[in-house]
């Protein structure tokens, strides 16, 4: 049994036994009723927990789609409505909300989970029950494997290795990077694509250092990094622990180029890091330089909605995720004059150049992953993400 198979396996067996246990519960006006003209997804993240801020991000996305959405209708006229289940991204949670959701025949896709880890626990119990899991963040190259009914969003870690080692190396002419990351699924798949894609470029690996969740202190790794002398330091973060991890090593006199995958990418980056994260380059998934009228008009939403500069990472895929789920409800809905799960995972697997805010358009590859997904390097300056130029 292959290392991948072993791990499907352990997760289906985590959400078997977990069925019994209360998962935290969207409020009672979530609740799904008996409305006729009104579909209804699934949204199971975290909406408490150490991981609340991408769930708020989520929700500021989903918002403002639904809005554009239900102005006009989908299916006939209906409304799109999301029942919110909070997993706080734990495995176990994840299984027995997705347990709750299949049963639920009110419910005609979902979107989950936040990390790697959460979306392969439940994947095997939507997949058993023909009901989509669209997965908005994870970027594990291996996410989608246990079975049709998974689809991701974000470009997998294989493409940011790709766009990072080509930064790292052909940008910045690095002859030594090292790595530190998240001790997770996401943050490994970040660190052995990179190493693998930096070692064909003939780099020096100086250092690989990882470290857990719920650690905020950085010191001992970024010591051992030190010592190597890296011209890159490549991150396997999410901003929260990707701006501690720069303003300490700034702190211990570390002068090396910061460059991190797109997780990275949100203006609470400079909220959490400050000054020390000026001069960071990361990769964002849309383009900020030459946006397309889906972004623009995402962005100035967004913007005025919440008062904020721009959108995140985190945002920009949950409004598109809901998009491309109204998309295929509405072309089964054409095709069959009813809307069913199978119909929407079908239409899904089809979608071709839709027009998008997290990529300028979408095209599902075979295995339900982007097709030809495009990354932009973006810089970190005085509290703006600004197009990256050499």
């Amino acid at each position: 049994m292959n290392t991948f198979v072993k791990k499907i396996a352990g997760l289906l067996s985590v959400g078997v036994l977990s069925i019994g246990l209360l998962a935290g519960c969207g409020s009672g006006s979530d609740k799904a009723s008996k409305d006729d003209n009104i579909i209804y997804l699934g949204a199971a993240g975290p909406f408490t927990g150490d991981n609340a801020e991408y769930g708020t991000e989520w929700k500021k996305g989903f918002d403002i789609a639904l809005e554009e959405i239900n102005a006009k209708g989908v299916a006939g006229g209906k409304k799109l409505q999301i029942i919110y289940e909070d997993t706080q991204s734990d495995p176990k949670q994840s299984a027995t909300v997705a347990q709750k959701f299949v049963k639920n025949d009110k419910i005609y896709a979902v979107f989950c989970d936040f990390t790697t880890n959460s979306t392969w626990s439940a994947a095997p119990i939507y997949q058993k029950a023909g009901l989509v899991q669209l997965a908005p963040n994870p970027s594990h190259p291996q996410l989608t494997k246990p079975g049709n009914y998974i689809f991701q969003l974000c470009p997998t870690q294989a493409d940011q290795a790709k766009a990072l080692s080509t930064l790292a190396v052909d940008e910045l002419k690095a002859k030594k990077i090292a790595v530190i990351y998240l001790n997770t699924d996401f943050g490994k798949a970040v660190k052995d694509n990179v190493v693998t894609a930096a070692k064909a470029k003939g780099v020096e690996i100086a250092g690989e250092e990882s470290y857990l969740p719920t650690d905020k202190d950085f010191k001992a790794q970024l010591t051992k990094i030190k010592t190597g002398n890296p011209e890159v330091i490549v991150l396997g973060s999410y901003y929260t622990d990707g701006a501690l991890i720069v303003k300490q090593a700034r702190d211990l006199g570390i002068n090396a180029q910061f460059i991190a995958s797109s997780s990275v990418h949100s203006p609470a980056l400079f909220q959490l890091g400050g000054s020390a994260v000026n001069g960071l380059i990361t990769m964002s998934v849309f383009n900020v330089s030459n946006p397309g009228e889906t972004l623009k008009n995402f962005s100035a939403k967004y913007s005025s909605k919440y008062k904020a500069n721009e959108p995140d990472t985190f945002a920009t895929q949950a409004y598109d995720a809901i998009r491309l789920i109204a998309n295929a409800i509405n072309k089964t809905y054409e095709k069959n004059k009813k809307v069913t799960r199978q119909g929407i995972r079908d239409e899904l697997a089809s979608t071709k150049d839709f027009p998008a805010a997290s990529q300028d358009s979408i095209t599902y590859s075979a295995n339900r992953q982007l097709e030809n997904a495009k990354l932009y390097p973006i810089i970190a300056k005085d509290g703006k993400f600004l197009p990256y130029k050499k």
